[in-house]
């Protein structure tokens, strides 16, 4: 497998974590958007904040492995 592909499931892997953890804190705290263009559970800045923590995490993942 390539570094490319390993970078991107990586960070796809991410990405799917952040968003379980946000599900699952909207389902308990009962704080459901009514804007949600994704199942009705994820507004368009839960999605943009996803994508930037998983392009941040996948990127300190990748220079701390280059330091080692």
């Amino acid at each position: 497998m390539s570094a490319l592909s390993k970078k991107i499931i990586f960070g796809i892997s991410v990405f799917t974590v952040f968003m379980i953890i946000a599900t699952v804190l909207k389902l308990v705290s009962g704080q459901q958007t009514e804007e949600g263009i994704l199942f009705g559970l994820f507004s368009e800045t839960d999605l943009l904040l996803g994508l930037a923590v998983a392009v941040l995490v996948t990127y300190n993942r990748e220079r701390k492995r280059k330091q080692e």
